[in-house]
């Protein structure tokens, strides 16, 4: 490959990459999971994801956490379908009582909904929520 050609490729990858949009943000929070998510957004007009992961029991170790994601798909201004999906976390808080039962402080983030607002007129049932956690056995927290 020719000099000319290397330096053409690498400097329209530097341009693609300092003039593309910024995909993921910080400081995202929610109802259901402590501490702040990362915020990414998927697709663009029309149909897209925003996705926010929750990473804050790993960052903030022994306090208040969680570890999951929220994932929202819409087309338009229609919300198709939600998920929220994961673990919060209370903290350590007294020693004794974490050592003795540590799991107490856990509980499962669950939430799920599909709503399809193109049959909402048909008679047909055009929307779906579940708020069960599919885990037995740990608490749910409600978002």
């Amino acid at each position: 490959m020719h000099a000319a050609t290397r330096a053409s490729l690498t400097l329209a990858v530097i341009l693609t990459v300092a003039t593309a949009p910024v995909v993921a943000a910080t400081a995202a929070t929610s109802p259901c999971f402590p501490g702040e998510g990362h915020q990414f957004d998927i697709g663009g007009e029309g149909a897209g994801i925003d996705l926010v992961v929750f990473l804050s029991v790993f960052e903030n170790l022994g306090g208040e956490g969680g570890f999951g994601m929220e994932a929202s798909g819409s087309i338009g201004n229609d919300s198709i379908v939600q998920l929220r999906a994961g673990v919060a976390f209370d903290g350590v808080g007294p020693a004794a009582a974490f050592l003795s039962n540590p799991f107490s402080r856990f509980s499962v983030v669950y939430d799920y909904s599909m709503n399809l607002p193109m049959f909402a007129d048909s008679g047909v049932e055009s929307s779906y929520e579940d708020d069960g956690s599919p885990v037995s056995g740990l608490e749910t927290k409600s978002c």
